[in-house]
């Protein structure tokens, strides 16, 4: 049953426009060119919309992988490899998926190991089920926006947007 409402939702198109959340510890690696595009785990921004603070994004994305770099507890929260105090900021990355060719829905054996991901296509919490994509690298390009949001209040910070001249610049 699960395989066939999966199958339902289709993929996104080449203007859909997606979602990527950046942990506070990888913002700086963003911003400053250590990473040149987004791949991974991501979400169409349209079905993430309502999710706007860290503890939102934390449990609807399933953030509590093994060694996740989001922080959103005090201490050692017996998943996070982090200690002290919670995240005050993280980022989110939105693009336009360009190549769906780049875009799969991620149905790869779910191990032990790599809990919480299920292998259904789905996050799964409590709360919030989310069609999942795993995007493969896919080079930042001209109009990508980061978005630097206060943890607590799910706030945008700072605005960023990417310029093939300048790379990322600040945006009103």
């Amino acid at each position: 049953m699960v395989d066939d409402v999966r199958k339902q939702i289709t993929t996104p198109t080449s203007d859909t426009i997606m979602s990527k959340i950046i942990p506070q510890s990888d913002i700086y690696k963003y911003l400053y060119n250590n990473y040149v595009g987004v791949r991974g785990f991501t979400a169409v921004t349209e079905h993430v919309v309502k999710l706007s603070t860290l503890n939102d994004e934390f449990e609807g994305a399933r953030l509590d992988y093994h060694d996740t770099a989001f922080k959103v507890s005090n201490g050692i929260d017996g998943v996070s490899k982090y200690t002290g105090s919670p995240d005050r900021f993280y980022a989110t990355i939105e693009y336009q998926v360009g190549d769906p060719n780049k875009l799969s829905i991620p149905k790869w054996k779910p191990e032990s190991n790599n809990y919480p991901y299920t292998g259904r296509g789905f996050t799964g919490s409590r709360r919030i089920v989310l069609p999942e994509y795993y995007q493969q690298t896919r080079e930042f390009s001209k109009g990508d926006l980061l978005r630097v949001i206060d943890s607590q209040t799910g706030t945008p910070v700072i605005n960023f947007k990417f310029s093939k001249t300048f790379g990322w610049i600040t945006k009103d």
